[in-house]
């Protein structure tokens, strides 16, 4: 096999290595760091038993909430399936908007992916479904409801983001077929 053969796979083994590695945030809640932004009479604290509060105290009829994203960084949209793990139980509610950017980190829309909810048990969505046309990453908005209380509060046990299944497979295909192409070489 020459040399420029050899080097494009092993580059191409290296690129599906790199995305495979990086294909997902999980965030454990051991901290506060994937939370930013609070925004209202919102707040986060962290628990220190593997779970993050949401709350909201003094803001009667005040919009509420925080960004949640990868340490600060926008997160890619082909890492689109989206699972929040609630602590039990949970007496207030939230919802989450997708806040979508093109490739320069322009916004692009905003899209509500979860409406007002109170479930104990995992919310799993797909922001993909929403993007419009030029988005390429997003963050999360939670906001903490209801609007008209003056205080609420919501626990989160982990949040974790995947690539959605055809980028999934996509990624597992690639690296098969290198595989293969090496071996026959």
């Amino acid at each position: 096999m020459n040399m420029a053969k050899r080097t494009l796979g092993m580059m191409a083994i290296a690129t599906v290595a790199a995305a495979t590695s990086n294909a997902a945030v999980i965030d454990n809640m051991d901290d506060t760091s994937y939370f930013s932004n609070a925004f209202g009479a919102a707040s986060v604290t962290d628990n220190a038993n593997g779970t993050v509060t949401l709350s909201k105290i003094g803001g009667t009829n005040q919009d509420s909430g925080v960004e949640w994203n990868n340490l600060g960084n926008k997160i890619a949209l082909t890492e689109s399936i989206v699972t929040i793990i609630p602590e039990l139980p949970d007496e207030d509610f939230i919802n989450v908007s997708a806040i979508y950017f093109d490739g320069s980190g322009i916004f692009v829309n905003q899209s509500l992916v979860v409406t007002d909810t109170n479930q104990d048990t995992p919310i799993v969505f797909d922001v993909a479904t929403s993007a419009g046309i030029g988005a390429e990453t997003y963050v999360l908005q939670i906001r903490i409801l209801p609007f008209g209380a003056d205080s609420a509060s919501y626990t989160f046990d982990s949040i974790s983001v995947i690539p959605e299944p055809a980028s999934a497979s996509l990624l597992a295909a690639g690296a098969g077929l290198i595989l293969i192409r090496r071996r026959r070489a």
